[in-house]
C-alpha cells in the first residue's frame, strides 16, 4: 500500500514539476493523494530564491539585461525551486502564449512576461489573458504597438482567437477585423515598461464580434473570447495533452469534464488543475510515462534527480568562485537544451513548440545521449560530484546493484533490453573493478545507454 502510494506520488511530482527525487516525495506521503494535490497547488511561489542576485550575476558587465541571461535565470529557478509547479505552469504558458526574444529583443521585457506567468500561472485565466494582452513583450511580438485607429493591425486579435482562447473554426475573419479595432491604442512606456492606453489612437466606434454589437474595448473582447463555449474545451484539451498524455489522442470524456469544471469555476486555472490531477485518467497506469520529455524537462529533470539543483541552491552567490561556477553551469545547461531543440524564450513561431513525439529525431536523440558528457565531463570542468550520486560510496559490489541504483537515482524503470545492454557494456569495461575504481568514462558510457533508451524519454 505504502509502496503504491509512493509510486503514485512520484507520478504526481513528475507531472507537476521536474522529476521525482525521493526527498520531494517524502513530505507528501502522510497527506495521501488528495492532500498531496492540494499541497502542490496550494502556495506554489518559492520566495527564498534571490532573483535579483542571480540576474545581476548573469547580466555581468552588460548595460542591458540580455534574453540569454533571462533564460539562464529561469533555468536556475527550474533547477533549484522547492515549488517546481510554479515553473512548470510558467513553461506551459510560455508555450501557449509563445513570444520570442528574436523579435522582442529586450531581456527586460521577456523577464516581465515570464514573471507574469510565474505569478499568475495558477490564477484566473481571464485575469491572466488580460495581463498578457497588456504585456509589453506581447505588444511588441504581435504588433499591438502598431495597432492604431484607422490602421488596425490584426495580429494579436487573430492569435487571441486562434491560439489563446477559442481555437480554429470558431470565429470569422470579420470577428478578427472588428476585434482588432477594439485593441487600437494599446501600447506601453519604453521607460517604465508599463501598459499605456493612447485614447486618441483608439477606435471607440461600434463593432460586431461573435454576433454581438457594441462600442467594445479590448477588455470586452477578452471577456467575450474567454467566455466563448469553445475556449474551455480548447484549454482543457491542451492541459490534458501537457499533463496527462501527449502521444495518444485525448480521452474526450475527460476533456469535457475538465472544460465543465473550468467554466463553472469562473475559469480558475487552479480549479482546472486540481480536477485534472484527481481525475481517473491522470492516475490510470495507461497514462503513466506517456508524455515525451521536452529538452528542458530532460535537462532540468536529470540534473534535479542527481542532486545538482540542491547543490546549485547551496552555492554562495556572494563568493566569486560560487558566482563563476553558477554562471558557467547555467550557460552550459542552457546550451544543452538548445542542442536538443528547445531554447527558452525562443519558441519557433506563434504556435509554440510542437510537443510529444516531435521532440524526438535522430539528431536530438544523439544530443540526449551525449548529455552524459555534460553530466560527467572527462576533464575537470564545470560540474559537481555526480559520480558519487551514481556510483555511491562505497562502490556497489555487483553490477546488478549499480544498474538498480541508476534506475532509482534517475527515476527510470529500465526495460529488460536496456538493462541487458547495460550489464553487457559494464562487463566489457571491467565490471565491478571499473566501478570500484570510479572510472568516469565507464559511468559516462552507462549514462549514454540510459539517456538513449526509449523509456528515458518519457515522463
Amino acid at each position: 500500500m505504502q509502496s503504491s502510494l509512493r509510486e503514485r506520488l512520484a507520478h504526481l511530482r513528475r507531472r507537476t514539476g521536474f522529476g521525482a527525487r525521493a526527498s520531494e516525495i517524502e513530505s507528501l506521503i502522510p497527506l495521501g493523494i488528495e492532500g498531496a494535490v492540494d499541497k502542490v497547488l496550494g502556495n506554489p511561489y518559492d520566495s527564498e530564491i534571490d532573483d535579483e542576485a542571480v540576474l545581476r550575476l548573469l547580466q555581468g558587465d552588460m548595460n542591458n539585461l540580455q534574453p540569454q541571461a533571462v533564460s539562464a535565470w529561469w533555468l536556475y529557478r527550474m533547477l533549484v525551486s522547492k515549488q517546481p509547479v510554479q515553473e512548470r505552469m510558467a513553461l506551459f504558458w510560455h508555450n501557449h502564449f509563445a513570444t520570442s526574444a528574436s523579435k522582442v529583443q529586450a531581456g527586460r521585457l521577456m523577464l516581465i512576461q515570464i514573471q507574469l506567468f510565474q505569478r499568475l500561472g495558477l490564477d484566473n485565466f481571464k485575469t491572466l489573458m488580460l495581463e498578457v494582452a497588456k504585456d509589453p513583450a506581447m505588444l511588441v511580438w504581435l504588433d499591438g504597438v502598431r495597432n492604431v485607429k484607422g490602421k488596425p493591425n490584426e495580429n494579436f486579435a487573430r492569435e487571441l482567437f486562434e491560439l489563446f482562447t477559442l481555437g480554429i473554426g470558431h470565429y470569422t475573419e470579420r470577428d478578427i477585423q472588428e476585434a482588432a479595432r477594439a485593441f487600437t491604442g494599446w501600447s506601453f512606456s519604453r521607460v517604465t515598461a508599463s501598459f499605456v492606453f493612447n485614447r486618441n489612437q483608439h477606435d471607440d466606434g461600434e463593432k460586431e464580434v461573435f454576433g454581438k454589437r457594441g462600442r467594445f474595448g479590448g477588455e470586452d473582447i477578452i471577456v467575450m473570447a474567454v467566455e466563448h463555449p469553445a475556449t474551455a474545451l480548447h484549454l482543457a484539451r491542451k492541459f490534458y495533452q501537457h499533463f496527462i498524455n501527449d502521444v495518444e489522442p485525448p480521452d474526450e470524456r475527460t476533456v469535457q469534464e475538465l472544460a465543465k469544471v473550468f467554466r463553472e469555476s469562473g475559469y480558475s486555472v487552479r480549479a482546472l488543475m486540481r480536477r485534472l490531477l484527481l481525475t481517473p485518467a491522470f492516475w490510470s497506469p495507461l497514462n503513466w510515462r506517456k508524455r515525451v520529455k521536452s529538452p528542458v524537462e530532460f535537462v532540468v529533470g536529470t540534473l534535479r534527480q542527481v542532486g545538482i539543483g540542491e547543490r546549485l541552491r547551496a552555492l554562495n552567490l556572494s563568493d566569486g568562485a560560487g558566482q563563476r561556477l553558477l554562471a558557467a553551469y547555467l550557460r552550459l545547461a542552457t546550451q544543452w537544451t538548445r542542442r536538443m531543440g528547445q531554447s527558452l524564450l525562443y519558441p519557433p513561431d506563434v504556435a509554440g513548440w510542437e510537443w510529444g513525439k516531435a521532440w524526438i529525431s535522430s539528431t536530438t536523440m544523439l544530443e540526449r545521449m551525449r548529455f552524459a558528457e555534460f553530466m560527467l565531463p572527462d576533464r575537470r570542468g564545470v560540474g559537481f560530484a555526480t559520480l558519487n550520486e551514481l556510483v555511491g560510496l562505497p562502490a556497489p559490489p555487483t553490477l546488478h546493484e549499480f544498474v538498480q541504483r541508476l534506475e532509482t537515482t534517475l527515476d527510470v524503470p529500465l526495460q529488460p533490453r536496456t538493462r541487458q545492454s547495460l550489464l553487457e557494456y559494464l562487463e566489457k569495461r571491467g565490471g565491478t573493478n571499473a566501478l570500484r575504481q570510479r572510472d568516469r568514462q565507464t559511468v559516462q558510457g552507462a549514462l549514454q545507454i540510459v539517456f538513449s533508451a526509449a523509456e528515458y524519454q518519457m515522463i
